[in-house]
């Protein structure tokens, strides 16, 4: 993989790219700002590039940093066998290299579930947290696309998956850019695209969607998830915002309702027309509910 696939100019002229020694390899994040810190996670198959219009918006309210998780983005592809698990252990030596404190966390995806397993975990450090189409429950089949339920199981058929994902770069070509109300521009496509050029740097790219929780499988997912709901529950001095969309896509009504009955602290506020890249297509509206928290968060 070619280094510097994502354009730092991007998130603005002040904005910054960090490569950060973690474990045998390296987590690469975009830096902008000083003071408390704003972490934002992206999920699968994007990178930090997905927080680039946000981080404009935001540009003055505090050291904003977008990290890519590793085998994504800038970061290093270690040969590991990127479960659920070992995201959660680069990701942990990243939040401890850089000594953040204070956090507010910015979720969405795959990147819900490493922020909020890391807020549970380490609930001295974390300010606020934002939620945006996250995997945060398991997610009912009948509440998405067919299209994508027909995706799924090509993906986690053995052999047919690998032939999808890596061999043909079907889940990058198809499934990514079908997620959105209006196409992506072909030239941010292209920087989502240039993390992932031969069938050898997408080998690990079929692990997400084949650890996405549907119907209770695979179990492991599930229970992954199911640690961190005690700390979703209990954290009451931790303001939360959870944002919807229209259509929406992962946050189905069962997983909605969970939220607004479970989590402590949890304000819900319509992000508008959106499918799960919401970060593409409301990034005005997204950098406005940061805010928001942000000022909520000041109260406490």
């Amino acid at each position: 993989m070619s280094k510097n696939t994502i354009p730092v100019e991007a998130f603005g002229p002040e904005a910054k790219s960090v490569d950060v020694p973690v474990l045998d390899s390296h987590l690469h994040h975009v830096e902008q700002g000083e003071g408390a810190p704003i972490v934002f996670l992206h999920g699968s198959p994007t990178n930090s590039y997905l927080y680039r219009h946000v981080f404009r918006a935001l540009n003055g309210n505090g050291r904003l940093l977008a990290v890519d998780l590793i085998g994504f983005g800038d970061s290093g592809r270690p040969s590991i066998a990127y479960e659920l698990a070992d995201h959660e252990r680069y990701l942990d030596a990243w939040f401890d290299a850089l000594d953040l404190r204070d956090v507010t966390l910015v979720l969405q995806d795959y990147g819900a579930a490493f922020g909020v397993s890391w807020a549970a975990r380490h609930p001295d450090r974390v300010r606020a947290v934002l939620l945006a189409e996250p995997v945060i429950r398991d997610i009912e089949s009948s509440a998405l696309p067919e299209a994508f339920v027909g995706a799924q199981k090509l993906i986690r058929t053995p052999g047919d998956g690998e032939k999808f994902v890596v061999e043909d770069n079907g889940f990058l070509t198809q499934v990514f850019p079908g997620a959105f109300l209006e196409p992506l521009a072909a030239e941010d496509l292209a920087v989502y695209q240039a993390s992932f050029p031969t069938a050898e740097s997408r080998a690990h790219l079929i692990r997400f969607p084949r650890n996405l929780p549907i119907d209770g499988v695979p179990a492991s997912s599930v229970e992954y998830l199911a640690r961190n709901e005690e700390w979703l529950r209990t954290s009451a001095e931790v303001p939360k915002t959870l944002l919807t969309y229209q259509p929406g896509f992962l946050l189905t009504p069962t997983i909605e309702a969970w939220i607004r009955e479970n989590v402590a602290s949890i304000e819900v506020h319509d992000g508008g027309a959106g499918v799960h890249f919401v970060q593409e297509e409301q990034p005005q509206g997204l950098a406005d509910a940061v805010k928001a928290l942000l000022a909520r968060a000041g109260e406490r």
